[in-house]
């Protein structure tokens, strides 16, 4: 029998065995969790004590863990996230770090297997108001047939009194935005993307997609210890700012570090005038095995013609 059609029948038997499992949610005051069978599929924190809100862990419905939180290269690293990382000079995406990332509120909601978040966070410098007001809107559907599901992120920014100079984490621009840190208990890593690029882990910035600009971008994993196949897709509308983006992408082995991320400042800064709003709107795809690039822009296309 064939590899990629073991891969196949484990997938698929994967999201038949967790289908039959229960789900449930666990609910604390500053965290949401998803679990099946009694093991945890995601988790979103969203307490004002922490540095962002974010997924960890993110998994397979089989609870093979897909992202890594704090790793000792770069603890500022949780999981799934969205941190800018200079505004108006201020850096507010490392940690210890002179700008403050605010959850002023959160309001939860659930449904059959599904949940939603409204946010508003504040970006606040070390004295005076915030530069930047944030509104989030985070909806996780319930799985699907195929163990699939989808985590809806849209934020819409607007300016304070005074304009805000956006900035990457490089010289030119860089990383900063939508991230996600890939589990250091995975391996065979590969990165494909809308434009018909792949990168497999072999060094360090991912040769062929890093700085590329792509409607998506794919991170499949192989769990070391288990075998089982599974990662993460991020889809960009076509109205999120600066579409399509550029793409922030490492997979070097040997840290190990994985990486991937849709870094709008990517290239070039960006002055919000006083006032005025952006807006970044993304669909992370959570699916088990190593889908094909056809599959993706399929979903891709029905995710664009969204509002």
């Amino acid at each position: 029998m064939t590899k990629p059609l073991l891969t196949f029948l484990a997938a698929a038997s994967m999201a038949c065995t967790a289908a039959a499992q229960p789900f449930a949610f666990q609910r604390r005051t500053d965290s949401v969790a998803f679990t099946s069978a009694g093991r945890t599929v995601w988790q979103f924190h969203f307490g004002k004590q922490r540095p962002v809100p974010h997924f960890y862990p993110v998994c397979l419905l089989d609870g093979t863990v897909l992202t890594d939180l704090g790793p000792k290269d770069h603890p500022h690293h949780h999981s799934l996230w969205f941190a800018w990382n200079k505004l108006n000079g201020v850096d507010y995406w490392s940690e210890p770090d002179a700008g403050r990332t605010q959850v002023a509120e959160c309001r939860v909601s659930t449904g059959k297997n599904s949940a939603r978040f409204q946010m508003k966070l504040d970006y606040v410098p070390p004295a005076g108001d915030p530069v930047l007001t944030e509104r989030r809107t985070i909806v996780v559907s319930a799985p699907d047939n195929q163990g699939r599901y989808f985590i809806d992120w849209r934020g819409e920014f607007m300016a304070g009194k005074e304009p805000v100079h956006m900035k990457g984490g490089t010289a030119g621009g860089g990383y900063a935005g939508l991230s996600v840190r890939i589990a250091q208990t995975t391996h065979e890593w590969r990165i494909i993307d809308s434009e018909g690029r792949e990168d497999i882990a072999e060094g360090d910035f991912a040769r062929n997609t890093h700085g590329k600009r792509a409607k998506w971008m794919d991170f499949s994993v192989t769990d070391k210890a288990t075998g089982k196949q599974g990662g993460i897709a991020i889809l960009e509308h076509p109205s999120s700012f600066r579409h399509p983006s550029q793409w922030h992408n490492l997979i070097n082995p040997k840290t190990p570090f994985g990486y991937f991320s849709p870094a709008t400042l990517w290239s070039e800064p960006y002055d919000l005038a006083a006032g005025k709003t952006l807006m970044v709107y993304y669909r992370i795809v959570v699916h088990p095995g190593r889908p094909g690039r056809e599959a993706i822009e399929r979903e891709w296309e029905k995710f664009s013609a969204q509002d």
